[in-house]
């Protein structure tokens, strides 16, 4: 095998057929009356497809790229900051609440992995926030964090 990603595109297609075979001992029933199994069996060939894609389109890539070269053209600080804001999210999303804490997460995000003009960043984290909101709230009915300020 070429590289690492032949190699993980093999253990990713053993695992995808191991969960579409051992999801068949829960009956797949029928696509009008599906049973227990047919999700995860349905999931399990999707994984194992996708990992047989990538396995051929790196087997036929041109270019080849070191180990070394993929880990240095990172944005190691940005990536650290995104997780660390990550992590505040959850921490302060009781107390804040879902709105406000989607709001500042987007903005945060807008602003730092492609930075884009105050307007842009402003309009699109209302829009995520009030349109998440939205779905998740006011449509499939899901219990959201108010926080202090009741929003």
């Amino acid at each position: 095998m070429k590289n690492n990603d032949q190699r993980s595109s093999v253990l990713w297609f053993a695992i995808g057929l191991a969960i579409a075979l051992y999801s068949k001992k829960y009956g797949l029933g029928t696509f009008s009356s599906p049973g227990p199994g047919f999700v995860p069996f349905l999931s399990g060939l999707a994984i194992a497809l996708l990992a047989l894609v990538v396995f051929f389109q790196q087997r036929y890539k041109e270019g080849k790229e070191s180990l070394k070269d993929i880990w240095v053209q990172r944005k190691w600080p940005t990536m650290l900051m995104v997780m660390a804001v990550l992590v505040l999210y959850t921490i302060f999303l009781k107390t804040l609440g879902f709105i406000l804490t989607t709001f500042l997460l987007i903005a945060f995000l807008y602003r730092t992995m492609e930075p884009l003009s105050w307007r842009k960043v402003l309009f699109g984290a209302v829009i995520t926030a009030l349109g998440s909101y939205a779905i998740f709230q006011l449509w499939l009915q899901a219990q959201l964090p108010e926080g202090i300020f009741g929003f």
